[in-house]
């Protein structure tokens, strides 16, 4: 079973669709409803019978429906093997003093904050079963400065120091945390 966030489009649907042909079960999220269920209807071409995918709405800088999807997924499945923590934001592009302060926070909100909710809502279902693996999908801000991108930089920079304190605090559970910076992609978010 394997959740993976902001699986609507771009690297997040394609991972899906990666695992939705190695024999997967999914659940997948997103915020915006008509993307998540085209993502689904695309998603469901490559499943065989058996297979279950379960989409479900939701936004992860909400720590009510973080837990809800969590939860449900729980009940679906009765297990969680992987996170995959995608869903992220380029943010605000521009001067630092010119950019709008609310769309900066947004992005920490939604690249950091986001990723950390994710974590805590399945980390006692993979203490419990003494295993699990968390995989953050980083991005080139955390490795390299990128000028007029300073929202999107410090949020995968500071991301990818949570993941490695994180990797450290539960590796006697069996739970393995990494993160993947897989470089630039054909996808919107280049395009932005």
């Amino acid at each position: 079973v394997v959740i993976i966030t902001g699986a609507s489009q771009g690297l997040g649907f394609e991972i899906a669709k990666s695992f939705a042909k190695l024999g997967s079960n999914l659940a997948i999220c997103a915020r915006n409803r008509f993307l998540l269920k085209k993502s689904l209807d695309k998603l469901k071409t490559y499943t065989e019978s058996g297979q279950k995918i379960f989409a479900f709405k939701a936004d992860v800088t909400s720590q009510r429906e973080v837990f809800v999807f969590v939860k449900k997924i729980i009940k679906k499945f009765n297990k969680i093997d992987i996170l995959i923590n995608n869903a992220g934001i380029l943010g605000p592009k521009g001067k630092m003093e010119e950019l709008n302060w609310k769309q900066w926070i947004r992005t920490t909100e939604i690249n950091l904050f986001g990723s950390v909710l994710m974590c805590r809502a399945v980390l006692p279902h993979f203490k419990k079963a003494k295993k699990g693996k968390i995989i953050q999908i980083s991005g080139g801000g955390a490795t390299n400065p990128k000028p007029m991108f300073t929202g999107y930089c410090a949020s995968k920079a500071a991301i990818v120091r949570f993941v490695e304190t994180l990797a450290l605090e539960v590796k006697n559970y069996n739970i393995q945390v990494n993160s993947v910076a897989p470089g630039p992609l054909n996808t919107n978010m280049l395009n932005e």
